[in-house]
């Protein structure tokens, strides 16, 4: 999520001394505007902000700006000091020179004391806010453990739930497709039956034994091509092969040649 200041940050610093809100400054057409950011690491615009700058950064901004206001001011204290001691110099020298010493040396005394004390706070509170960090990381990365592992169960289950519906159709299609197969074969038997009682064969003298040497003469002969197909579904070589797809070659061959060519092609990979 984009925000005004997202890409465009010049600076950021602390402005209160508990660190709890950042001064974002950043550009627009040439112009530096300012961003009030609180310290909340659930909130969107924080979160953006840390994405590009991090807080390393704004905590060394910091201290350098609060380095030179503290300058600043001891300048400042150092100037005033100066314009009373000039007075008190014109009225005793003396005097002034030995409440000067005293008052440089409690100065350098109370400043020491001060960058002692902002010090400890700072380095304190830069504890509590890490600490409180790496809490949340903690929270969200169990959260995000939790969630991940309901996602992998629900998946699982899914995918379980799927395979047992998958294997119960496939039996059902198996169970399905061999009672097709079944009544085909059935149904194959009864025509042949059918047509052998209708169909008598035209010329009883010949059997299919003496193919070889009538083969020519019998070719084109509908009944003994049939009478030598079923004859051919009686051979145990035959009889034993389970693909359908070579018994139907045999049924829709449409002479002598081609169906002892399929026959003969079986016999030699039972050789085999």
């Amino acid at each position: 999520m984009a925000f005004e200041f997202t890409g465009k940050i010049d600076s950021a610093t602390f402005v209160d001394r508990e660190n709890t809100i950042i001064e974002v400054l950043f550009k627009r057409e040439d112009e530096l505007y300012v961003y009030h950011l609180p310290v909340d690491y659930g909130a969107a615009d924080f979160q953006g902000f840390i994405s590009e700058w991090s807080m390393e950064a704004v905590e060394r901004e910091t201290r350098v700006s609060r380095r030179l206001e503290d300058e600043a001011f001891d300048k400042l204290i150092q100037g005033r000091v100066a314009e009373e001691l000039a007075k008190g110099q014109r009225l005793l020298d003396e005097q002034d020179k030995r409440r000067y010493a005293i008052a440089n040396r409690e100065m350098d005394i109370y400043k020491k004391k001060l960058e002692a004390d902002v010090d400890k706070t700072d380095k304190e509170r830069y504890q509590l806010a890490d600490a409180y960090k790496k809490q949340l990381e903690a929270e969200v990365d169990k959260t995000d453990k939790e969630r991940y592992e309901l996602v992998e169960n629900y998946k699982k289950k899914l995918e379980a739930d799927a395979d047992e519906i998958d294997k119960e159709r496939y039996e059902l299609a198996e169970k399905y497709k061999q009672d097709l197969e079944n009544k085909v074969d059935k149904n194959e038997q009864e025509r042949i039956e059918l047509w052998r009682l209708n169909n008598p064969i035209s010329t009883p003298g010949v059997v299919p034994a003496d193919l070889l040497m009538n083969a020519d003469k019998f070719n084109d002969n509908k009944n003994f091509l049939f009478d030598l197909k079923l004859a051919m579904f009686e051979d145990p070589t035959i009889v034993a092969v389970k693909d359908k797809a070579t018994k139907l070659s045999i049924r829709k061959a449409k002479s002598i040649y081609e169906v002892l060519e399929i026959y003969c092609k079986i016999k030699r990979l039972q050789v085999e």
